[in-house]
């Protein structure tokens, strides 16, 4: 569940990573590989004023490398930067040595996502590609000049806008543009519960796909995904994977089945919720129930760091008093895991493996009682309650549980 608290700032990631550097580099035929133009002065090229980035000649075998990496998309690490190329090797007998090599390379933080740069980078290459095989406009000295012009309005178009627009001459323009690249989303179980962040009611349209709408008009906050599929009448598979559609596209979020029975607790950095007053508004408003008024934040705060391993819902609720206070339990709980700062501790009850085989319960059932798998899935799978479940195994002295 931890893993769909984070879903938020996950989904961000897609935004494309700032250029740290742009280079150009080519084949000496008497020095070998060199950097000819780099943006900004001294990432690359060392200077009385500025200590380089990265050294270029413990990688330059890669940036200008042998005949069979060229063509090819090329990544290099160091220690706090990756550098992304697409070397160029055009082979011909008016060059020394009958062949001209060449790379445009472009320099991020090591752990940034560059996977929005992957087209960018091997479209830049076709075209100076082209232009070379056209007017020798990398390896004639008249024009080559235009490329420190070329890479310093990439870095800074691409960083601004996310995309540029340089026109080379009469015929020819580098139009390049970046989209944002978003990481498949984590798997949906038949246990999750989806809730809509979007009307999908007003979304959807005579295109959408019909087992799409049947899933989605069935979206309510409360059912599991299994519930949801049975109630549509659809295959549970194909549920699944409409709710991954829906997730990928930030459509829902996905939360615990809510139970009085579950037990919740706070991570550490719910206290950056005291230095933020939107995400205080938002759960005032989100918590209380219509034509009433909520608590205070001060309280609201004060309920969520009370929750805690152990403690079930019901009993923090029966403690607190909280029926009184004007909130929709349901909703505080499910605002806490949406926004990362309270998560669920699960129930996995543990059949030791000497009484597994001598146990009277169902071999279906003995096989999930493991370790591995927590109430929500048991019971989901099992078609019980919680209580029922607590029953179930209420007669096997020998079960054992772990709260995690």
């Amino acid at each position: 569940m931890q893993d769909y608290a984070q879903q938020e700032s996950e989904f961000q990631a897609g935004i494309p990573p700032r250029l740290v550097s742009v280079f150009y580099s080519a084949f000496d035929p008497r020095t070998g590989p060199k950097v000819v133009f780099e943006v900004p002065e001294g990432s690359i090229i060392p200077t009385e004023k500025s200590i380089p980035i990265i050294d270029f000649d413990s990688i330059s075998e890669y940036i200008i490398p042998k005949p069979p990496l060229c063509g090819h998309l090329v990544n290099i690490c160091t220690d706090s930067y990756k550098v992304m190329g697409f070397p160029v090797i055009i082979r011909d007998n008016k060059y020394d040595r009958n062949f001209f090599m060449f790379n445009l390379s472009f320099v991020f933080d090591r752990g940034a996502d560059t996977s929005s740069y992957e087209p960018v980078v091997r479209k830049v290459a076709r075209v100076l590609t082209s232009l070379e095989i056209e007017s020798e406009f990398l390896s004639n000295d008249s024009t080559k000049y235009y490329m420190y012009n070329i890479i310093e309005q990439l870095l800074e178009d691409l960083n601004s806008y996310c995309e540029c627009q340089i026109p080379i001459n009469s015929a020819n323009t580098i139009n390049l543009k970046l989209f944002p690249t978003y990481r498949n989303p984590p798997p949906v179980y038949d246990y999750h519960v989806p809730i809509c962040t979007v009307n999908l009611e007003v979304l959807m349209d005579d295109n959408w796909d019909i087992t799409m709408k049947k899933i989605a008009t069935r979206i309510n906050g409360i059912h599991h995904v299994k519930k949801i599929a049975e109630l549509a009448d659809v295959d549970y598979g194909l549920a699944r994977k409409c709710m991954e559609h829906l997730l990928y596209y930030g459509c829902i979020i996905i939360v615990d089945i809510f139970q009085f029975s579950n037990v919740y607790a706070v991570k550490p950095d719910i206290t950056r919720i005291i230095e933020d007053e939107s995400i205080q508004s938002e759960c005032l408003s989100y918590v209380r129930k219509p034509g009433t008024m909520s608590p205070s934040f001060a309280k609201l705060f004060s309920l969520y760091c009370l929750l805690k391993h152990g403690l079930t819902l019901k009993e923090w609720v029966q403690e607190n008093q909280v029926a009184s206070l004007n909130i929709d339990i349901r909703r505080f709980i499910s605002f806490g895991i949406i926004k990362g700062f309270l998560y669920r501790v699960h129930k996995y009850p543990v059949l030791p493996e000497p009484h597994n085989q001598i146990s009277k319960l169902p071999s279906k059932l003995r096989r999930l009682l493991n370790g591995k798998h927590h109430y929500d899935e048991i019971c989901t799978m099992e078609g019980c309650s919680a209580r029922e479940l607590d029953e179930i195994l209420g007669d096997e002295p020998e079960v054992k549980f772990i709260w995690r």
